[in-house]
C-alpha cells in the first residue's frame, strides 16, 4: 500500500507542477475499487482543508534528520481539495461539495461515478 500511495503521490506533484500551477492545499486518498468511504477523510484533515481555504492555515515542517526545503509554510483563502485516485482516474473534489455529499448521501463511500459529477477536475490515467 505504501509504495502504491508514493507512486500516486509522485504522480501527482508532477501534475501539480507541470498542468495545475496554482496554490491550493490538497489532501489525497486513494481506493482500488469504485468507491471511497466517507470516512477515510479524518475529521483534522477536514478542518486543516477548511482554515487553508476561509482563513489562514500555518504549518511547522518537521526537522526529521533531512533538508527541508524551509521551515514552515502559510496558505490563506485558496482553493481546498480532497483528491481521490481510483482504479482509472483521479478528480478533484471540493473540500466543501465533499463534506455536503458525506451529509447528504444515503450511503457511506462515495462512487467513482458520482466522484465525477461532484469533480471540478478529473484527470484519466
Amino acid at each position: 500500500m505504501k509504495k502504491r500511495e508514493a507512486n500516486f503521490n509522485s504522480l501527482f506533484n508532477k501534475w501539480v507542477k507541470n498542468v495545475y500551477r496554482k496554490t491550493a492545499a490538497f489532501e489525497l486518498k486513494q481506493t482500488t475499487t469504485d468507491s471511497l468511504p466517507f470516512s477515510a477523510l479524518q475529521e483534522h484533515q477536514a478542518q486543516a482543508l477548511l482554515q487553508a481555504r476561509w482563513e489562514t492555515f500555518v504549518f511547522k515542517i518537521p526537522d526529521a534528520g533531512y533538508q527541508n526545503p524551509f521551515d514552515c509554510f502559510s496558505l490563506s483563502g485558496v482553493p481546498a481539495y480532497i483528491v481521490i485516485k481510483y482504479p482509472d482516474f483521479f478528480c478533484l473534489i471540493d473540500i466543501e461539495t465533499f463534506l455536503l455529499e458525506s451529509k447528504r448521501s444515503k450511503r457511506r463511500s462515495l462512487t467513482s461515478e458520482r466522484a465525477k459529477e461532484l469533480s471540478t477536475t478529473v484527470v484519466d490515467m
